[in-house]
């Protein structure tokens, strides 16, 4: 599971690097789409091996889907953005 979780990334970073030219989903609604991708995959990671695993597969597609309609920087941001958010939640329960 844990080398799941960057080999998608890495999957989804090269499918949108390979589409970055091509027309597709731009505004806040495909933000919010890279959100939750964001969010479901860090949840997946955070959580391991309990939920963790039933959670990926939707993430993975969430992911995937994201990429290959929204292959643009401005809205993967979402992505990195709640990447950070779970950490510092994390960090905000933990401490």
């Amino acid at each position: 599971m844990i080398l799941a979780w960057p080999l998608l990334v890495f999957i989804a970073a090269a499918l949108a690097w390979r589409r970055h030219g091509e027309p597709g989903g731009r505004g806040w609604r495909w933000f919010l789409a890279w959100s939750l991708a964001g969010f479901l995959m860090s949840f997946s990671l955070v959580t391991g091996f309990s939920i963790g695993l039933f959670i990926l597969p939707v993430a993975a597609g969430t992911l995937m889907w994201d990429a290959l309609r929204s292959p643009h920087l401005r809205e993967a941001s979402g992505f990195v953005a709640w990447l950070g958010a779970t950490a510092l939640l994390i960090a905000a329960v933990t401490a």
